[in-house]
């Protein structure tokens, strides 16, 4: 849903780079490719720790200094890190060193960088992916939702979207977008923005 939100919100010119960044598969749908950061990172072990960000328990507060590490302290290891990173990865794209129409500028793979910043994007925005180191992101917390047991990050990342699209939209994730498009405003985006 987010990707879908994004993609409809591009300018002209970011909608045409990211029409030629994404794979010929997605058919110019970045949505379809939203979660794929999610599948490939048991295969690409080193992003695991990219998907989240932990913060000392009882530390109400972010400090990227402090919190934008790895379990063995690399700093820049988080999903704030990973934002920056592929954001400047991303900007070398249409730069006159590359063609128009580069993938890759030698360096970077331009696509997945599409792909990791579009999915991490949502992470950051995701409660659960932001919270006190021990919360392990809602993953060790047992919870029933309806007569289902399972944990609160499932809940929240998959659960609640499924029921309000089944009980409010008739399972149409068009109808669904459409309603949250019209609750976002310039002022949630501004606050957006300052938090992040």
């Amino acid at each position: 849903i987010i990707c879908q939100i994004a993609q409809g919100r591009l300018s002209d010119a970011a909608a045409k780079a990211v029409n030629e960044l994404l794979p010929s598969g997605a058919g110019g749908n970045l949505s379809s490719l939203c979660s794929w950061a999610d599948r490939v990172r048991f295969r690409y072990h080193w992003s695991a720790p990219l998907h989240f960000i932990d913060v000392p328990d009882n530390v109400c507060s972010y400090s990227y200094d402090r919190d934008c590490k790895d379990e063995e302290g690399v700093k820049g290891r988080c999903v704030a890190g990973a934002i920056n990173n592929y954001t400047s990865q991303l900007l070398t794209y249409g730069s006159s060193s590359l063609s128009p129409s580069s993938k890759s500028s030698g360096q970077y793979n331009l696509t997945e960088a599409l792909l990791f910043l579009s999915h991490f994007m949502g992470d950051i925005h995701q409660p659960l992916h932001c919270g006190f180191a021990s919360d392990r992101g809602g993953n060790t917390i047992d919870v029933h939702w309806y007569r289902r047991k399972t944990v609160l990050h499932h809940v929240w990342d998959v659960s609640i979207i499924q029921t309000a699209e089944k009980d409010y939209y008739d399972e149409g994730a068009g109808e669904f977008v459409d309603a949250l498009n019209k609750n976002i405003t310039v002022r949630n985006c501004s606050e957006d923005c300052f938090f992040v």
